[in-house]
């Protein structure tokens, strides 16, 4: 087990260059895992959703997204959002992983543990069955245990800008009613609340609402990025 590590954290701020992605294969990414990777990684949802639509997402079969600072690797651990996720599925997907890894040119991956948090899947079993496929490879491996108090960088990120602008700028620019953006606000400042996808769980604030917030200040952000460079 050298080069397989055990982590209880964020997969988030890993530093292996291929994050996986737990998904299901009807194009939904709302809550949990899924949902950060959704709100951090909008162009791969877009993406998901239209190979979904064509019936390209199913269990076994992997989908490697490549965005500008990590590689997703996105594994279908359920076939409907609806249903629990199947010990079987993961051996699928794994046996899946073990024969295309070095095709991929994958050389350093960080894993949830498949299918136990929103899927059913005993924790304890899961990474059993994971530790079971990836002390096999020759790279690198995380597998992150959830800790729901660990630090989410970009969330800490979001807070910070998203409270200190005014309220009708905001609703200006993602259309969002004055009530939502009160609703976030005050779900931004309980202590309880530390990652992103924690917001979803807020009674009014849905995915969307949260996906327009959140894109509002990934704009906000490149829009300032594009300034620096225009100034040197």
């Amino acid at each position: 087990m050298k080069n397989l590590k055990l982590i209880k954290g964020n997969i988030f701020t890993s530093s292996c260059n291929t994050l996986v992605n737990t998904v299901n294969c009807v194009g939904i990414m709302g809550a949990g895992i899924a949902l950060e990777y959704r709100l951090r990684y909008p162009k791969m949802f877009k993406e998901y959703k239209g190979l979904c639509e064509q019936n390209k997402i199913s269990v076994g079969n992997l989908w490697l997204y490549k965005s500008n600072d990590k590689s997703i690797l996105n594994f279908p651990t359920k076939f409907h959002w609806k249903y629990p996720s199947k010990e079987e599925y993961l051996h699928k997907g794994l046996a899946e992983f073990i024969r295309i890894y070095k095709d991929l040119n994958l050389d350093s991956v960080a894993f949830p543990l498949l299918g136990a948090q929103k899927g059913g899947v005993k924790p304890e079993k899961s990474l059993e069955i994971m530790s079971g496929y990836l002390n096999k490879v020759d790279i690198e491996i995380e597998i992150y245990q959830y800790d729901p108090v660990a630090n989410d960088d970009l969330y800490q990120s979001f807070k910070s800008k998203f409270i200190n602008i005014n309220d009708n700028n905001i609703q200006l620019q993602t259309g969002l009613r004055l009530q939502y953006i009160k609703l976030i606000k005050e779900a931004l400042s309980d202590p309880k609340i530390n990652q992103l996808n924690q917001l979803a769980r807020v009674n009014g604030i849905g995915d969307k609402t949260l996906e327009k917030a959140f894109a509002f200040m990934l704009n906000k952000k490149s829009k300032v990025q594009l300034m620096q460079k225009d100034l040197f």
